[in-house]
């Protein structure tokens, strides 16, 4: 598994390995904090849309609670895991009407 990284602008370009676990993956784990530094764990299911080789978008069923901590603290972190692949995910996001997307910073390989 490659670990390095390509950045632009302080944001990261998935790799094509990436984007394969992404898409891939049944379920996504997302956590956001609120202002206090409780996080909220929440599982979706597939990403939306991959934007710009650096944001993830994901459909809003609800997301109360992250849709608030998204206003509070704007991080949230997305956890991917396809067969032996896996990725963490941190970066500043936004809920606007049916969607969030993540704009993501940091990725770390988990498996």
């Amino acid at each position: 598994m490659s670990r390095e990284l390509a950045t632009t602008n302080g944001h990261i370009t998935l790799t094509d390995e990436m984007k394969d676990a992404i898409l891939s993956s049944p379920f996504i784990a997302l956590t956001s904090v609120s202002k206090v530094g409780v996080p909220h764990l929440i599982v979706v299911g597939k990403v939306k849309n991959i934007a710009e080789d650096s944001q993830l978008i994901f459909g809003v069923y609800k997301m109360e609670q992250t849709r608030k901590n998204l206003t509070e603290t704007g991080w949230l972190q997305a956890v991917v895991v396809s067969g032996k692949v896996g990725y963490r995910f941190t970066g500043k996001a936004v809920a606007q009407n049916d969607e969030v997307t993540l704009t993501i910073e940091q990725a770390a390989a988990l498996l």
